[in-house]
């Protein structure tokens, strides 16, 4: 195979049906019993209509179907074959292209469209290039090349295949399928985040059995359905859910996102925060990921100049006016006036797990600090319990005298990893990432736009005469956030 050079090679592919016209030496797979082969596009839009296939690789390899030397996962051609069986028969489609109401014109578009893009497949093992810097640009175009896809077929293990079918006939999901689902690699990767964050549409299948197409919204409806009544019935609530099946609870998490993201856009933090608990063989492929989740605009640029995922990122936000990755565990910048930014590297959310109905932490960059807005100033001082009871902070009865205690572990559950000292505030308790000595000069700055249920993300900043307050470290509100901001300088 001739491999083409790296400044000229296409960042974008698709696995494609051979025609008569095509060589009979270019490199090809048997897919169904036809040949399929690799054709190159300068621009997605140039691409026909396509469907991507989000899947989970699993720990084995074998060799690369079209490149020497390069291994793809023992799932892949499983995945694609089922991917093909499934979205090429008119019938598989009759429950999942319904329109509310239904209108038989509209389903029939819909249907030509969906039939005319399962002869065109994006498949990240195949069609990602292996060679830089088209490999890394590839990756930085995932949101780009998954929300221009017609639909993403989200392939599950094998031994999902029944439970899509039970639940596709009947609506319900079996208590005892939860723990098959909540076991499925699928659910737990990094890259499947992404992947269905971007999609028009998606649709759940299981490997080997193509019988069934399952849109994604009915599926998870279902999901979040009889869980609620399954929590109800065994006398625990939805937090308790939450801890018992975490993987269910993150899938569930994605598909709200998915809906909010339509209407308010996606903030940074949700994608980090969402991202975190996921697997990720390498940290840059969770960044990538996360890069992919919160843009969907094509970059055409191959060879520019290299760029760590996470400085990509962050500049991908700054562009946008959404400075909400501050809210992040990483070790900062020692350059003056930006001593609030991450530093290239990890970027963990300071908690994870959590849902942002916003699009970010807008701000404004000046030449010697961050200027963030609408910000809530909170001074240490006695917590209202009033106040704090009222918001059930986590879904904890605060009725103990050491509640601090008790919000504290609830956070663990949850991930939170800071020191475990806390700021008493007037509407709640702030729980910052590093140890710290209370003083006059301290102050916690939270924003409503930053907010999830019963708490948000907060700063931890210490006030100067220049009105530039010098960043400290962040962490986790718990309480009422009051009404109205402020701008306020952090340098």
């Amino acid at each position: 195979m001739n491999i083409i050079s790296n400044t000229a090679e296409s960042i974008f592919r698709l696995l494609v049906p051979a025609t008569v016209h095509t060589p009979p030496e270019k490199p090809s797979v048997e897919l169904c019993g036809r040949r399929w082969v690799l054709a190159e596009f300068a621009r997605i839009t140039d691409a026909p209509p396509y469907t991507c296939i989000s899947y989970s690789w699993g720990s084995g390899k074998v060799k690369n179907v079209f490149e020497d030397g390069q291994w793809m996962s023992y799932r892949t051609i499983s995945a694609i074959e089922t991917t093909i069986k499934a979205s090429q028969a008119p019938d598989h489609w009759n429950f999942a292209l319904m329109c509310s109401p239904r209108n038989e014109q509209k389903e029939a578009v819909k249907l030509e469209k969906a039939l005319e893009a399962s002869h065109a497949i994006w498949v990240d093992a195949l069609c990602v290039p292996s060679h830089e810097p088209a490999r890394s640009a590839c990756l930085r175009n995932m949101g780009a090349i998954y929300s221009s896809a017609v639909q993403v077929f989200a392939v599950l293990s094998e031994s999902c295949a029944k439970l899509l079918q039970h639940t596709h006939s009947t609506g319900h999901v079996n208590p005892e399928d939860y723990f098959i689902l909540e076991n499925d690699d699928w659910i737990t990767r990094a890259w499947t985040y992404q992947e269905m964050a971007n999609s028009k549409r998606t649709l759940f299948v299981a490997r080997g059995d193509g019988s069934v197409l399952f849109l994604a919204q009915d599926f998870l409806n279902a999901i979040l359905t009889d869980t609620t009544d399954y929590a109800d019935t065994q006398g625990f609530d939805r937090s308790e859910l939450a801890i018992r099946f975490p993987r269910m609870d993150s899938l569930q998490v994605m598909m709200a996102d998915h809906q909010i993201a339509e209407y308010e856009g996606r903030s940074a933090y949700q994608v980090m925060s969402a991202m975190q608990p996921r697997f990720a063989e390498r940290e840059e492929d969770r960044i990538y990921a996360m890069i992919g989740a919160i843009t969907v605009s094509q970059s055409d640029s191959v060879n520019a100049a290299p760029l760590h995922p996470a400085e990509y990122f962050m500049q991908v936000c700054e562009a946008k006016g959404d400075y909400s990755f501050i809210y992040c565990i990483a070790p900062r910048s020692n350059e003056p006036g930006k001593r609030w930014r991450p530093n290239a590297g990890a970027i963990p959310p300071i908690l994870s797990g959590v849902l942002v109905g916003s699009s970010g932490q807008t701000g404004s960059p000046k030449p010697t600090h961050l200027q963030l807005d609408n910000m809530c100033r909170l001074l240490p001082g006695a917590v209202n319990m009033d106040e704090l009871k009222s918001v059930k902070a986590i879904d904890i009865n605060l009725t103990s005298t050491d509640n601090a205690k008790a919000i504290l572990a609830r956070l663990r559950q949850k991930g939170f990893s800071g020191c475990g000292e806390y700021v008493e505030l007037a509407n709640g308790y702030f729980f910052p990432q590093s140890a710290f000595t209370l003083s006059d000069d301290i102050f916690v700055a939270v924003s409503p736009d930053m907010n999830w249920t019963n708490g948000a993300a907060g700063l931890l900043l210490r006030s100067t005469s220049s009105g530039i307050n010098d960043f400290c470290d962040v962490g986790v509100f718990v309480g009422r956030l009051p009404k109205g901001g402020e701008s306020i300088n952090m340098g």
